[in-house]
């Protein structure tokens, strides 16, 4: 009896170990049927795609080529044509067409996704422009699509493992929302800004931007969902959280760029003890100065009005002239004026600031007809060389803060 049970049960091992290879052997089969109906219908499909392309003029069909969104097409195909020679296949055998409907239902969804961001990425490109404010809405929108997507494609491949319905795993998620919303934080934040920066238009890529808080100040190369990448003038990269550029305070100067004009706002600090009356013999002298000699000439004459008027009786008030610092100001202000470099349609004033202990501050505001930094700095550099160099003429100290070593 013992040796019958043996016998038996040997059969039984040999059948399993029968059906098994057997079932192997069809899965190699099935597997190379579907790796040569996958090549012949991702040739057809390039090639088709391909002549419609040369064929027309439309740029969207070489983008959708370049990121093979044909080939996902063909895979759609091949996966479709497999699914329906299952049956065929593995007729004798429901344990396997179980297994092997779920894994087709799992790769179904995965081509599903790889379709999807391949299409995103191809409409994104097409729409998108690197200097356009939409850019930003564009990117963010599709960045937000493709995170969605493949959140959704999670669910539904745990859906078909636990064979458990898709209404029920969101009611799941349900409970879980407000961890959801603190892990997708960023991205949330990172689309709102986007959106906004796109639709009013405050910042896009290629801007010219300083961010005061991080203290950077460079070209922005790119923003998406959740950061911007800002190139530094040493050519170091910063990368900031997207939302940082809304919420946080930020000069463009791109405006700067597009008028072609850069802002001069510099000061020289000048030693108030050298500050003086001018005598005749100084007027006598400034006259020769073609920028300044009309304005002695006015000046001169508003003084005598002044001097004249008999209810001054202050001695001091009579012999009234002017100072050096006042006719350096306004030598400066007609060299600034008359500077091919310099604007005159913008503001330009030359002006004394509030006085310090270590002397009095001129303060020179103007606008440099460039915008171009290496142009900008050699302007600045030419007149600030030649208004020190001038404020000797007017016998002008500039203040020189030295520190005593033993």
């Amino acid at each position: 009896m013992k040796g019958i049970i043996i016998f038996f049960n040997q059969l039984e091992i040999k059948k399993w170990w029968s059906i098994t290879m057997i079932i192997i052997f069809k899965l190699l089969l099935f597997i190379i049927l579907i790796i040569v109906i996958a090549w012949i219908f991702n040739k057809g499909v390039r090639f088709i795609s391909r002549r419609i392309g040369d064929s027309t003029n439309f740029n969207w069909n070489n983008i959708f080529y370049e990121n093979k969104v044909f080939d996902s097409l063909s895979h759609f195909f091949t996966f479709f044509i497999s699914y329906i020679l299952i049956h065929p296949f593995f007729n004798e055998y429901p344990n396997a067409i179980s297994y092997l409907s779920k894994i087709f239902d799992i790769l179904f969804v995965l081509i599903i996704l790889q379709f999807l961001i391949r299409v995103i990425n191809s409409i994104m490109k097409i729409a998108t422009n690197e200097n356009n404010h939409q850019t930003i809405a564009v990117r963010s929108f599709s960045q937000l699509l493709k995170i969605l997507s493949v959140i959704l494609c999670f669910l539904i491949i745990i859906a078909i493992l636990t064979k458990n319905d898709l209404t029920t795993i969101f009611t799941s998620l349900g409970a879980i929302t407000a961890i959801l919303i603190l892990v997708f934080r960023d991205v949330i934040l990172g689309f709102v800004s986007g959106v906004q920066m796109a639709f009013t238009k405050m910042i896009k890529v290629g801007d010219w931007v300083g961010i005061h808080k991080y203290k950077v100040e460079g070209t922005i190369k790119e923003i998406n969902l959740i950061s911007a990448e800002i190139e530094n003038f040493d050519k170091t990269i910063t990368i900031v959280p997207t939302y940082d550029l809304i919420s946080t305070a930020i000069t463009n100067f791109e405006v700067m760029k597009i008028k072609n004009i850069r802002r001069i706002k510099r000061s020289i600090l000048f030693d108030i003890r050298s500050f003086h009356f001018c005598t005749a013999s100084i007027l006598k002298k400034f006259d020769e100065i073609q920028l300044i000699k009309n304005y002695i000439q006015e000046k001169k004459r508003e003084i005598e009005m002044i001097t004249k008027n008999q209810f001054i009786k202050n001695s001091f008030l009579k012999k009234m002239n002017l100072t050096n610092i006042e006719l350096f100001r306004q030598y400066a202000l007609s060299y600034l004026y008359q500077h091919p470099k310099i604007s005159n349609e913008e503001v330009l004033m030359v002006r004394n600031l509030e006085p310090t202990p270590y002397g009095l501050p001129v303060e020179f505001y103007c606008f440099a007809i460039t915008s171009e930094s290496i142009k900008y700095e050699k302007i600045q550099s030419s007149v600030f060389d030649h208004l020190l160099t001038a404020a000797k003429e007017f016998n002008l100290l500039v203040t020189q803060i030295t520190s005593n070593q033993n």
